[in-house]
């Protein structure tokens, strides 16, 4: 086709022509949408002579026309999901398409739309300016545009589009999903919070009694009228099978009392293990740092765990340097070392555990060693998972949640140490963590 020209001097498309083969395979999904805005009608004609019978990726186009930039905002606002724009500059001014291309990613922040400038006055619009101060994907000259080169630019275009629009739905359903596990792990949240408080609160009614039994059984007022009515008895064997038939009886209570006193506490520990998990997971759980003494906690620590270790016949012992001083949360450094204390005793059968506080520069270092069953290599990280234990069958000896070493590592964690665990099966574990020393450069 010879080159074209109008009195106003614009210069129009040329295309070489080609003949269009039939297109006989029916298309695969929903037509691309691409506008074209040009002043020029012939160029409108001439876009779509070419295109027609334009297949990508087994989907046809639509082409939608408009004359003017006011034209190209109202097709834009009318199909937002266009893919492509073939866009004129100079229309009803001589900025007119620069003006769509503000439009299009300033107020309608569309990054995905392919813009394709077309220009038939390029020495006044320099390609490389245009480039750099507008957001466009491509600068054609309607001089240099033949069939083969439109057809080609316009599929580029539209495989960029579509692979911009797979990243954007990509992150939407991403978006999506970081949602909805964000709803789920609230809820979770929400029912671990309101399930511990429901079962709480009648534990600790349930505590009461069994203290009561446990401590004070020989003082109720039946067991005191009880003893005087011996007291009265003038047959002293008498007297004396009854009263030794009083002190079993009281002896059998309180073993029984000290049993439920001992379930008792154990679900409200497992309750507080819970609910510790739940703000660890929330993001609320936080610490009152202070200077605090390391010998009075393990001293502490050390007359809690004493009889467990004691009814297991294992030694017990304790190595710390004097008058260490370390920036903790006194009530979470305890909590941390009776976990770690207890999980050595409770996975102990027969030998020892000890626990070892010494200086290393800024640092105190805390190693709790046991020589018991010890942990598989394969096991060291999934002690730290949540609701996990080295072992998870349903013929584990050892009872809890599997929450202890998961709390004990964010707690350590929160005060801005990690943990560290060696075990050798059928030897022993180490457990081992690292907490800032107070010093007088250190402030809270």
């Amino acid at each position: 086709m010879p080159e074209a020209e109008q009195a106003s001097g614009k210069k129009l498309m040329l295309f070489k022509q080609k003949s269009l083969q039939d297109i006989t395979a029916q298309p695969l999904g929903p037509p691309w949408t691409i506008i074209v805005v040009d002043d020029d009608r012939q160029v409108h004609i001439l876009t779509e002579e070419v295109l027609k019978n334009f297949i990508f990726e087994g989907r046809p186009i639509q082409l939608f026309s408009g004359f003017s930039g006011q034209d190209a905002q109202k097709l834009l606002q009318a199909h937002p999901d266009a893919a492509v724009i073939l866009l004129d500059v100079v229309m009803e001014t001589n900025h007119a398409g620069l003006e769509v291309v503000k439009f299009i990613r300033g107020e309608l922040e569309n990054k995905r739309l392919r813009i394709l400038l077309r220009t038939g006055q390029a020495g006044q619009f320099p390609e490389e300016k245009i480039f750099e101060e507008y957001d466009i994907n491509h600068f054609l000259e309607k001089t240099d545009l033949t069939s083969r080169r439109l057809k080609m630019t316009i599929k580029v275009a539209l495989r960029s589009y579509r692979d911009i629009s797979e990243l954007d739905q990509a992150r939407r359903r991403e978006v999506g999903l970081r949602q909805a596990a964000d709803a789920a792990s609230q809820s979770k949240t929400n029912f671990l919070h309101m399930m511990s408080h429901e079962l709480r609160t009648p534990l600790q009614g349930a505590k009461g009694p069994f203290e009561e039994f446990k401590l004070q059984f020989h003082l109720f007022s039946g067991m005191k009228k009880l003893k005087t009515l011996i007291a009265a008895v003038d047959d002293a064997e008498l007297q004396r099978r009854l009263s030794s038939a009083v002190a079993e009886i009281n002896a059998e209570v309180e073993s029984i009392a000290a049993q439920g006193l001992k379930s008792v506490r154990h679900l409200l520990g497992l309750i507080e293990d819970i609910l510790d998990f739940a703000r660890i997971e929330a993001g609320k759980l936080t610490l009152s740092v202070a200077p605090c003494a390391v010998q009075s906690i393990v001293s502490d620590v050390v007359d809690i765990v004493r009889p467990l270790v004691e009814r297991k016949k294992l030694l017990l012992e304790t190595h710390l340097q004097q008058d260490i001083t370390v920036l903790a949360d006194a009530k979470r450094l305890k909590q941390i070392l009776l976990n770690l204390m207890g999980n050595a005793i409770k996975f102990t059968a027969q030998g020892s555990v000890s626990l070892t506080v010494t200086r290393d520069g800024d640092l105190a270092v805390f190693v709790v060693m046991d020589t018991g069953e010890g942990i598989p290599m394969d096991k060291l990280e999934v002690i730290f998972n949540a609701f996990e234990q080295a072992d998870n069958s349903t013929t584990r000896q050892s009872d809890g949640t599997g929450l202890g070493l998961p709390i004990t590592r964010e707690l350590i964690r929160k005060h801005g140490g990690d943990i560290h665990v060696k075990s050798t099966p059928g030897q022993g574990s180490i457990f081992d963590f690292s907490l800032p020393l107070a010093t007088p450069s250190r402030h809270v």
